[in-house]
């Protein structure tokens, strides 16, 4: 039996069950493939589910998406991350309703144009929303067509020729899906489930390689992300006890997203600096409180200040009520908002 046959009779018995997956094959919801693609880049599968089954029922198709405001787009994504992706959602859907009446293009050189969109999502989008011979190359794609030709480190535009080689005319799509499926649920960076891998008979790897499969890396010393600190500022309103908060400048972490003022963040801690209106409202006013976070490529401590205020701050910003405003905090600031 092909290969891409054995993949595919594995997928049909064992594929997930994902929301953005349309039980039924006859139809297509490129916007859907869209959405689960950009909200995966970065993400796990298992933190994306509720944040799409969310973002969905407020954003149903490209239309609502687009005439919405990019704060309350990036304010159904607060939690997930790499808000530029947000802001890149909101801006390509603008595009496809405006030079594409709201459907999505089916040319792969149309959609790399577009906001937010490279060729991995490019090639996905083709390929399981439009069903063309594309292949979208991701880190589960690349595992499992290196191990299977037993060929390692190589390019994603190589991975992607080696894979067309077995991609199958009929079903190119559930084909791309089932690569991603078996990368994650069986041919894993870790410990794979070699044994009962659906081609393990034709895996080169397994069959004249072993060794490749072993983590060589478990042994070494795991690289300590660097510390940065920072100061946090929550102010109340004591007139209606709202609280005062800013939106992020769209250039950096948690660029475009609500959050309490804060400081920049800086290495050493002895050389946090904050805007002279924050230093002087908070002269003589001891630390709160402490929260840690861990980014992607470091770890932060904010320093948390608490001080209500009779009137109104002469600082660019908005009184909300925490209510109100939680949901619309990313991850970090949430945690500030639970130490008061």
């Amino acid at each position: 039996m092909d290969t891409n046959k054995i993949i595919l009779n594995w997928y049909d018995s064992e594929n997930r069950k994902l929301p953005w997956r349309e039980p039924d094959k006859n139809i297509i919801d490129a916007y859907s493939v869209w959405i689960s693609e950009i909200m995966l880049q970065q993400t796990t599968v298992l933190v994306v589910i509720p944040y799409f089954q969310k973002f969905i029922s407020r954003f149903p198709n490209i239309n609502v998406l687009a005439k919405a405001e990019v704060e309350d787009v990036l304010g159904y994504w607060a939690g997930l991350g790499y808000y530029s992706r947000a802001r890149n959602l909101h801006s390509c859907a603008k595009n496809i309703v405006e030079n594409f009446n709201g459907v999505f293009p089916n040319k792969l050189e149309e959609l790399i144009k577009l906001p937010g969109i490279g060729d991995y999502t490019a090639s996905a989008i083709c390929a399981i929303a439009y069903n063309q011979l594309q292949v979208a190359v991701d880190v589960n794609v690349k595992r499992v067509i290196s191990r299977l030709n037993n060929k390692h480190n190589l390019s994603s535009l190589i991975i992607k020729k080696l894979a067309k080689k077995i991609l199958p005319s009929d079903r190119p799509g559930d084909f791309n899906e089932a690569i991603m499926d078996l990368g994650s649920k069986i041919c894993k960076a870790k410990d794979p489930k070699c044994l009962i891998c659906p081609i393990n008979k034709v895996c080169k790897t397994f069959r004249y390689n072993k060794s490749a499969l072993i983590n060589h890396n478990k042994d070494r010393a795991v690289n300590k992300k660097t510390i940065k600190y920072g100061n946090c500022y929550v102010i109340g309103r004591a007139i209606d006890d709202k609280l005062f908060f800013i939106r992020r400048p769209n250039n950096g972490l948690l660029g475009g997203m609500l959050s309490f003022p804060s400081s920049l963040w800086v290495k050493d801690i002895n050389k946090i600096r904050s805007d002279k209106s924050y230093e002087n409202l908070f002269k003589n006013v001891n630390i709160k409180d402490c929260v840690q976070h861990t980014f992607s490529h470091f770890k932060l401590q904010l320093n948390i200040y608490n001080k209500n205020v009779d009137s109104d701050l002469n600082i660019d910003g908005e009184w909300i009520e925490l209510d109100e405003a939680i949901g619309k905090l990313p991850t970090l600031m949430k945690k500030v908002a639970d130490t008061i």
